[in-house]
């Protein structure tokens, strides 16, 4: 995929969130290099654990596939001004420090914003560059915390755990968003040579992804989540199948749920439902027709359902198991999974990028490099000559 050829992407992050985001550019053909600091070697998100595989854990090497690296130590001036004259032939720098850390170090949007005007520097941090917490040390869970997404969950001896099966949102939707915000800056940058900054927060990414949830707690007064058992949308829930499996039924449109009800010979329920004031109707609390449902779905499997459904034009869809979509027809007919012989990870199944370009698919053109594995080539593309490159070498600017 090249819909960003030409774009160069300076990424001084660590671990998740800048990674996520990078790779999303990278993806999209921009050149993205991840610059690492030499000591502790590097990202160390990129070393151990039990998800690692040849030195290499392997979410690594799926979120920073498509990138070249290139280890300097910034922290001496050599290094920084190697950084410098990066970006200065770059369109975005990324990073992702507590607010003041990297102006301490001279990589601050003040500096970098010298040497490139044009520049896209984007911060992405877990609550921003202002407000009470700016400078609290965070990893993913504090932004599902914040936002009520991920509530205390009690083990049998009483204790309290961070309940994890759930998507990390504020990990997920605050790095989509700085990309997103990236691309917006490029577009700008390109149309009238301003710079911008990008202030991320993954916090407050949540909060947007949540405006359907947080509607009823901003405007009508509910607390929190819905109990869902005072709650039970029967035309939008699931319902168990003849072979244990799940469907799930969204008939809350009139038409659909006319559809559904003639299609199992059940037009005498046709008629359950209140479409004058809205054209949607969920059934909510209708429990004699959820019984009824119950032992309509058991009639049949999911398969069978799954063909009925798409025949008869019945809003819903298969539930399927997070271990087994893999193997699900809907997305490998979609190519949304790809296997890569990683030379330090070795085999990595993972999932594609979504974004689908009509005669331009997406590849993995790049294994996520090993540390420092184009720091060489990065910085002979800045005219440094291999004379040059062994003396940086030799004094440990550069590895």
């Amino acid at each position: 995929m090249q819909l960003l050829k030409g774009i160069r992407v300076l990424d001084v992050s660590r671990l998740i969130p800048g990674a996520l985001a990078t790779v999303i550019l990278a993806d999209m053909g921009a050149d993205v290099i991840k610059v690492e600091d030499p000591r502790g070697g590097g990202d160390y998100f990129r070393m151990g654990g039990e998800e690692s595989s040849g030195g290499m854990r392997l979410q690594f090497a799926i979120l920073n596939r498509n990138k070249r690296s290139a280890c300097i130590n910034f922290r001496s001036k050599e290094g920084l001004d190697l950084v410098y004259a990066l970006a200065k032939n770059s369109h975005v720098f990324l990073e992702g420090a507590r607010p003041g850390a990297s102006d301490k170090l001279g990589l601050g949007y003040e500096h970098i914003q010298k040497v490139n005007p044009s520049i896209v520097y984007c911060s992405l941090t877990g609550f921003g560059q202002d407000g009470p917490f700016a400078q609290m040390g965070t990893h993913g869970g504090a932004y599902d915390a914040v936002t009520g997404t991920a509530m205390p969950y009690q083990l049998k001896d009483g204790s309290y755990i961070q309940y994890r099966p759930y998507p990390h949102i504020g990990t997920t939707s605050g790095p989509w968003l700085a990309a997103t915000a990236i691309l917006g800056g490029v577009i700008r940058a390109k149309e009238t040579g301003e710079g911008s900054y990008l202030d991320i927060s993954c916090a407050d990414a949540s909060i947007m992804a949540l405006d359907r949830e947080l509607e009823p707690v901003l405007n009508r007064g509910e607390k929190g989540w819905p109990d869902p058992e005072e709650h039970v949308s029967v035309k939008y829930c699931y319902y168990k199948t003849k072979d244990d499996n799940f469907m799930l039924l969204q008939a809350i449109e009139q038409h659909f749920w006319q559809h559904f009800c003639e299609v199992v010979g059940r037009p005498d329920l046709a008629g359950r439902g209140d479409w004058s004031s809205s054209r949607m109707d969920s059934g909510t609390g209708d429990l004699e027709l959820r019984e009824e449902l119950i032992k309509i779905f058991a009639s049949k499997t999911q398969a069978e359902w799954t063909e009925l459904f798409l025949k008869h034009n019945i809003a819903g869809a298969p539930y399927y198991p997070l271990g087994k979509v893999d193997q699900t027809e809907l997305f490998l007919s979609r190519d949304m999974f790809v296997d890569e012989q990683h030379p330090v990870a070795g085999r990595v199944r993972q999932a594609a990028n979504a974004i689908k370009v009509k005669g331009d698919p997406f590849v993995i053109e790049k294994h996520a490099p090993t540390l420092g594995q184009d720091t060489d080539s990065v910085l002979a593309e800045l005219g440094r000559s291999s004379d040059e490159l062994r003396a940086l070498h030799e004094r440990g600017v550069i590895q």
